[in-house]
């Protein structure tokens, strides 16, 4: 993977980004470019080459030919590696210590987590959403009798997911301030054992 180095923390383009997580998708499906091609296909209207696949993937690490999504790119991906839109917008893991670039953003970008709040919403403005879905839900039949392709999802669904998403942002933000919870965990019961240890000691020592 080739890096620009320019004394600074690399920065990203949402587009890389979502580049970046087109490659972890294929994996995560064991899929070939060639695989991953074809998945796509019936989704995107056109057979892309595993070569031009390969391109796209490519473009996470370059700086002068960034694939750039649309909309429909995105529902694609989406429906052709079964996963939310929203994974596509995953951040970089911390280790790459990439910005996200950004028009108001200086040389170093935005921290990248500013995605989920892009994606998942904040606490101040996950109501609008909310309630959009909740009134998109009080408009839909049960079960819709449309001959389209059915969702798989019914309307009584829409509210436990939003709030799925709200937990998603905050375990993600945790993580982000305390590091792994788990290894913190183990941290914080060895601490306690060895305080407890000392405190059995110091009551056998009348000294």
């Amino acid at each position: 993977m080739s890096k620009r180095v320019l004394g600074i923390r690399r920065t990203m383009t949402p587009n890389q980004i979502v580049a970046l997580n087109v490659a972890k998708a294929r994996a995560l499906r064991g899929w070939t470019q060639e695989q991953a091609a074809e998945a796509l296909a019936p989704y995107l209207g056109t057979r892309l080459s595993a070569a031009s696949l390969s391109a796209i993937e490519r473009s996470a690490w370059k700086v002068d030919r960034i694939k750039q999504f649309s909309a429909d790119d995105l529902l694609a991906l989406s429906r052709a590696f079964d996963l939310p839109i929203g994974y596509f917008f995953t951040p970089p893991p911390p280790g790459e210590d990439a910005g996200l670039h950004a028009p108001d953003a200086g040389m170093k970008g935005l921290d990248p987590i500013v995605l989920l709040d892009a994606v998942l919403g904040r606490p101040d403005n996950l109501d609008h959403w909310a309630r959009e879905l909740d009134a998109y839900a009080a408009s839909v039949a049960p079960e819709p009798r449309s001959k389209r392709e059915k969702p798989s999802v019914s309307p009584s669904d829409l509210p436990d997911r939003l709030a799925a998403l709200g937990t998603s942002r905050s375990r993600a933000l945790l993580r982000q301030a305390f590091g792994d919870v788990t290894s913190a965990g183990d941290v914080l019961e060895r601490l306690a054992e060895a305080i407890r240890t000392l405190d059995a000691g110091a009551a056998e020592d009348p000294g």
